[in-house]
């Protein structure tokens, strides 16, 4: 029986005890006489062997498999460790020569591959992360006409942009498109995104005309990220230029990128200039809306620059489109946070008068937020019963502002009154809400009424927080009923919530005042556990009221332990 008569059949499998480069890959070889199988049809015989493809090795000559070059051996188990999992993998591999010969292919044992086996390979490779190797196998069976697997590409593409290997990424998108396959605008992107971050703004704009001419169309995040990137690096007219070009060519005219455009101009040009562009762009027959004039109404309101905004707004009207809601609350907020309230009558009145164009629960609540930020909590309770008069439904955050404001002010009585009122409400009373209230009795030392709410809230499910805590804290101590402070401090700290050290100060202070001073070294104790420490003004507080009990030795001997543990300096 001749060698040329023989079948191998090859199997892979570890061992664990070999040295790594020896258990990589280890070959079981079975000699099988075909002669015993001539009876067998191909189906029974991969069935007899095991085999789940007709994927074999036929040998002519004899096989010396010590023999194989060390370096073939290393680079073949490392492709091959990728494409056996669970017997997944059997290479074809025709071969005149031994093995170990030097006739191999500077590509390695994967060149005899057929095309679908080296796609099972590659899509193994990219599901360990192996994307070196994974490009290398990419590169190979396009030097060899093989068509590479294209959503596994799409995955190595992908993989190298995230890893910023943008020269691999964008060659293996070459050979994707070479090949007949069209990549998503996703992967694009993706691609595009990394060359802007990275500044590389040239071969972007390479990538973004071969992304037009593969089939895959731009969309607003492609031209998006290229015309920031084109601001960032200082080139508005280029930006400007790239976009009509675009829009000559057929591209849609995107009122995203349109309006991302045009304030970028008036961020780095100025209004007058982003003016310019606006009438520019009507000429490539991409118009302005109001959303886009929005926008520049917002960017300039934010900077306080109100004579740009005049002339964005005689724009608008000179176009004959006319200001809505956004725009009108865009300007309230701008002129309530500069104080000029002449003016936010006059916006006012114009919202009054124009039937498409009334005020909202947002315009109100920007208003009230405004007068009462300024002090004039008056103005604000004006507003909400006007809200209500005009049949807008003030939401949680109207309540929660005049809430916070009245209670700052002192005005406890009408912001219990107000508290009752959202009760008969569709708006349901918050934690924010309760804290406000709480906050503002608390501040008044009527902690009956303060702890009455701080019940109510717990029977309606909702729990306190730290402010919760912290108000009644204060609010306790300012009414001398420091026991009860520590009582909720103590709370407090077993439920492993912050307490601040001027907190645990202001306590300690209380009770040692009142000669409590046992529950106070409790507090300072609770303060240690809780990884705050203590100041020295604490400790002396501590020792002054053991002093003040009658017992100065004791506070001597405090004092001289807390010197010794050098919690006290020595005077």
């Amino acid at each position: 029986m001749t060698s040329s008569n023989l079948l191998l059949e090859v199997h892979f499998f570890r061992i664990p005890n070999l040295s790594p480069k020896q258990a990589n890959l280890c070959y079981g070889v079975r000699l099988v006489n075909p002669v015993s199988c001539g009876k067998l049809s191909c189906l029974d015989w991969k069935k007899e062997i095991g085999l789940k493809r007709d994927v074999y090795m036929r040998c002519q000559t004899s096989v010396c498999i010590d023999h194989v070059d060390d370096l073939e051996e290393k680079r073949s188990s490392e492709f091959h460790h990728y494409g056996v999992g669970n017997n997944n993998f059997r290479a074809k591999v025709k071969s005149s020569k031994h093995l170990g010969s030097s006739g191999l292919s500077s590509d390695g044992p994967l060149i005899e591959n057929e095309e679908e086996t080296n796609n099972e390979i590659l899509h193994n490779l990219c599901s360990y992360g192996k994307l070196t190797d994974a490009c290398k196998l990419v590169e190979m069976m396009a030097r060899h006409n093989q068509v590479p697997h294209f959503p596994s590409c799409t995955n190595l593409v992908r993989g190298l942009a995230r890893i910023d290997q943008m020269d691999k990424a964008m060659g293996i998108l070459r050979i994707m498109v070479m090949s007949g396959g069209v990549p998503d605008t996703i992967t694009y992107n993706m691609v595009i995104g990394n060359l802007c971050k990275k500044r590389h703004l040239r071969s972007a704009l390479v990538l973004l005309e071969e992304m037009s001419l593969s089939g895959s169309s731009p969309d607003v995040i492609t031209y998006n990220t290229v015309i920031r990137c084109m601001f960032d690096h200082g080139n508005a007219e280029q930006a400007i230029g790239f976009w009509k070009d675009q829009l000559r060519n057929g591209c849609p005219p995107y009122m995203i990128t349109y309006t991302v455009l045009v304030e970028l101009v008036c961020r780095y040009c100025g209004s007058a200039r982003a003016m310019e562009v606006l009438e520019d762009m009507a000429v490539e027959g991409c118009y302005p809306d109001i959303v886009t004039y929005n926008s520049l109404v917002n960017y300039n309101c934010r900077r306080g620059n109100l004579e740009e905004v005049a002339l964005v707004i005689q724009h608008i009207v000179s176009h004959g489109l006319e200001l809505n809601t956004v725009t009108y609350n865009t300007l309230l907020h701008s002129l309530c946070s500069h104080g000029y309230w002449d003016a936010v009558d006059e916006i006012l009145n114009i919202m009054y008068q124009t039937s498409y164009c009334c005020p909202t629960a947002i315009t109100y609540n920007i208003l009230i937020n405004g007068f009462c930020k300024a002090g004039l909590l008056s103005r604000a309770i004006d507003f909400f019963y006007q809200m209500l008069e005009q049949k807008c439904l003030p939401d949680i955050v109207t309540y929660n502002t005049v809430l916070g404001a009245m209670s700052k002010e002192g005005m406890v009585n009408e912001s219990i009154e107000l508290l009752a009122l959202l009760g008969n409400t569709r708006c349901s009373p918050g934690l924010i809400t309760y804290n406000s209230v709480i906050d503002g009795l608390a501040r008044k030392g009527l902690m009956e009424k303060a702890l009455e709410l701080y019940h109510q809230m717990l029977e309606a499910g909702i729990f306190p927080d730290d402010i919760t805590r912290r108000s009644l804290i204060y609010g306790f101590c300012r009414a001398n009923l420091v026991e009860e402070a520590s009582q909720v401090l103590k709370e407090t700290s077993n439920r492993g919530n912050g307490i601040r050290g001027s907190t645990y100060k202001l306590v300690i202070q209380g009770l040692c005042k009142n000669k409590e001073v046992e529950m106070a070294l409790q507090v300072a104790e609770i303060m240690l556990t809780s990884g705050c420490k203590p100041d020295e003004t604490i400790y002396t507080t501590i020792i002054k009221g053991v002093e003040e009990m009658g017992m100065g030795s004791e506070a001597d001997q405090l004092q001289k332990k807390l010197k010794q543990w050098k919690l006290l300096r020595e005077m």
